[in-house]
C-alpha cells in the first residue's frame, strides 16, 4: 500500500478552492486517486483539496478507475461540489475537504487551461514534499523549453540542466540532470538533495491557473508558482 500519511501531510497545508465554503458549485479540475484517498486540483484557482469519501464520490472513483491505466495518474473531471471545514482525521485543528454533490464526467485527454504556458514562465518552487522552501537565499526554480525537451534552473544553491519527457495530459519524467558542484551547507543543502530527488521521482505534472505540481504516482512532490517572463 502506498503511504497515506505522506498524502495527508501534503494536503494538510494546501489552500482550498477559491474560498467558496458550503455552497455547491460547478468545478472542473484534475483528480488523483491512490491508496484509498483522493484529491483535486481546481482548474480555476490551481489550489489542491482532499476529496471526502461520501455523497457522489463513489461515482467519481468508479469513473477514475475505469478511465486511468494506473493508480495515481491525473485525470480531468467535472463535478458539482462544495467545500466543508472539518476536524482533521490526523492531528489537531481543522481542514477543508471537497464533498462531491454530483459527479458529471471525466476526459482522459484533457487538462486545465493554465494561465501560464510552460515555457513562458520561471517556475518558482514554493513547497517541497509538503514543506515550504527555505526562505533565505535564491529560491529554487525551473524553466522549460518544450520544443527541445529541456529544462534548466536552480536548486537554490547550484544550477541544473538536462532533458525531460512529457506526454499525454500529464505524463512527466526528468532524465538524469547535470548540476554545478558548489558546496551547499545546512538547510539549503538538505533542501537541494530533496529537490533533486523529487525531480528524479516525478511521474506526472499538473498545470492549473498559475501553479505547476509534480507528482510521483499520485503523491504530491513539489509545487511551483509562475513568475512571468513575457
Amino acid at each position: 500500500m502506498r503511504p497515506t500519511l505522506a498524502l495527508s501531510f501534503a494536503l494538510a497545508t494546501a489552500p482550498a478552492l477559491g474560498g467558496e465554503i458550503n455552497r455547491p458549485h460547478a468545478i472542473d479540475g484534475i483528480y488523483v486517486h491512490f491508496a484509498d484517498a483522493g484529491f483535486l486540483i481546481d482548474c480555476r484557482s490551481g489550489n489542491r483539496v482532499a476529496v471526502a469519501t461520501e455523497a457522489d464520490n463513489a461515482a467519481l472513483e468508479r469513473a477514475y478507475l475505469t478511465t486511468t491505466a494506473r493508480a495515481g495518474a491525473p485525470l480531468w473531471v467535472s463535478l458539482v461540489g462544495h467545500v466543508e471545514s472539518r476536524p482533521r482525521q490526523e492531528g489537531e485543528g481543522r481542514e477543508e475537504v471537497l464533498v462531491v454533490d454530483r459527479f458529471a464526467r471525466v476526459d482522459g485527454g484533457r487538462g486545465c487551461h493554465a494561465h501560464a504556458e510552460l515555457d513562458a514562465a520561471r517556475w518558482k518552487l514554493v513547497r517541497l514534499e509538503g514543506r515550504p522552501v527555505a526562505a533565505e537565499g535564491t529560491p529554487p526554480f525551473l524553466q522549460f523549453k518544450p520544443e527541445q525537451g529541456r529544462l534548466s534552473g536552480s536548486t537554490g544553491c547550484n544550477r541544473l540542466n538536462g532533458e525531460y519527457r512529457s506526454w499525454g495530459a500529464g505524463g512527466f519524467t526528468a532524465l538524469p540532470l547535470a548540476t554545478t558542484r558548489m558546496a551547499c551547507q545546512g538547510e539549503r543543502g538538505e533542501q537541494e538533495v530533496r529537490f533533486l530527488g523529487a525531480l528524479a521521482r516525478a511521474t506526472h505534472r499538473i498545470q492549473a491557473a498559475n501553479s505547476l505540481e509534480l507528482l510521483a504516482d499520485g503523491l504530491p512532490l513539489a509545487r511551483f508558482e509562475a513568475e512571468y517572463l513575457r
